[in-house]
């Protein structure tokens, strides 16, 4: 259990810098006079906006769940069952905020490329390839968790 808290930690907290210097380092850049972003006003820099917001603030979520979970065992005054449950969550949360950020970096290139380029075109075949195969197994592993297991033993 620790080692797996452990690395679900390091992922989480990988996330977040990713997700971190992305807001800051837009895609398309800066205008130079006005300090905004050159893309703001489109569609695709929108979605690469929300998308990477809700990406950080899961994993910022996830690694909360951690330090409430190394804390409250260190008092000894969580059980197994309920640390089992707590990092089942943070699990999820951390799914989620990795299709949030193949998410973010999809609409990233959409807004900078061309939209029918040769590259272009394999990104988005690749990303939203890698997405659904993500949300699929994201949601296997939770029909699995939560209806298939009886009387939630883990």
């Amino acid at each position: 259990m620790s080692k797996a808290r452990e690395s679900h930690l390091v992922v989480a907290a990988l996330i977040a810098t990713v997700t971190f210097a992305a807001a800051f380092t837009l895609p398309g850049g800066y205008k130079s006079n006005q300090g905004t972003a050159i893309l703001a006003k489109k569609g695709a820099f929108i979605v690469f906006v929300i998308s990477d917001a809700i990406s950080m603030v899961l994993s910022i979520c996830a690694i909360l769940m951690h330090f409430y979970m190394a804390y409250y065992q260190g008092l000894e005054m969580i059980d197994k069952v309920t640390t089992t449950k707590l990092l089942s969550f943070a699990m999820m949360f951390i799914g989620i905020g990795m299709e949030t950020m193949v998410f973010a970096f999809i609409s990233g290139i959409y807004a900078v490329l061309d939209p029918y380029s040769g590259p272009a075109i394999s990104v988005y075949v690749i990303g939203l390839g890698c997405l659904l195969f993500f949300t699929c197994f994201s949601l296997w592993i939770v029909y699995e968790v939560i209806f298939t297991r009886k009387n939630n033993q883990f």
